[in-house]
């Protein structure tokens, strides 16, 4: 039998965002940009973006704490 470790779950309010950004309408390039909140151990959003270069969402990263983008290229 195969079992799966599970270190964290993901946000239910995350999940619908999710959804949402996969089946957009919108023509923009957009991101969104998770983390992990280690108390929770819980995948959360942490911040969106309309309308972002790729370069402007890689200044927008903070440099010594993870962070998870997912960007929707058009």
């Amino acid at each position: 039998m195969s079992e799966s470790l599970v270190v964290c779950d993901v946000d239910g309010d995350l999940v619908k965002k999710l959804k949402e950004f996969r089946f957009r309408k919108a023509t923009n390039n957009a991101a969104i940009i998770m983390k992990i909140d280690k108390d929770k151990q819980l995948v959360i959003l942490d911040e969106e973006h309309e309308d972002i270069s790729p370069d402007d969402l890689k200044d927008e990263l903070p440099e010594r704490q993870p962070r998870y983008p997912l960007i929707n290229m058009t």
